[in-house]
C-alpha cells in the first residue's frame, strides 16, 4: 500500500511539472499571431485596391495533426481521467463510510 502511495505520488509530481513547464511554451500561439496580423495587413491592402473579398483566404490554415501517437496520447489521457475520477470517488465514498461510522 505505502509502494501504491509513492508511486502515485510521482506519477502526480510528474504530471504536475509537464504541465507547469508547459505554460511556457507558447511559440505556437506567438506565430498564430504574427500569421493573423499578416492576414490583417493583406486583408486591409486588398480592401484600398478594391480586390474582392474573401474570409478564407486571411484565415490561418490548420493543420491536421491526427496520428497514431496523437490518438494513443488522446486515449490514454482519457484512460487516466477516468481512473482519476472513479479513484477519487471511491476515495471519497470510504472517506464518507469512516466519518458515518464514527459518529
Amino acid at each position: 500500500m505505502n509502494r501504491l502511495i509513492k508511486m502515485m505520488g510521482v506519477v502526480l509530481f510528474i504530471l504536475f511539472l509537464s504541465l507547469y513547464l508547459s505554460k511556457y511554451n507558447n511559440d505556437y500561439y506567438e506565430n498564430r499571431r504574427v500569421l493573423t496580423e499578416e492576414a490583417m495587413e493583406r486583408f486591409e491592402k486588398d480592401m484600398k485596391n478594391g480586390k474582392k473579398i474573401n474570409a478564407s483566404n486571411y484565415l490561418p490554415k490548420e493543420k491536421n495533426y491526427n496520428n497514431k501517437v496523437s490518438k494513443l496520447g488522446m486515449e490514454s489521457s482519457k484512460f487516466i481521467e477516468k481512473f482519476f475520477s472513479k479513484s477519487l470517488r471511491f476515495m471519497m465514498k470510504y472517506l464518507d463510510s469512516i466519518q458515518s461510522t464514527a459518529n
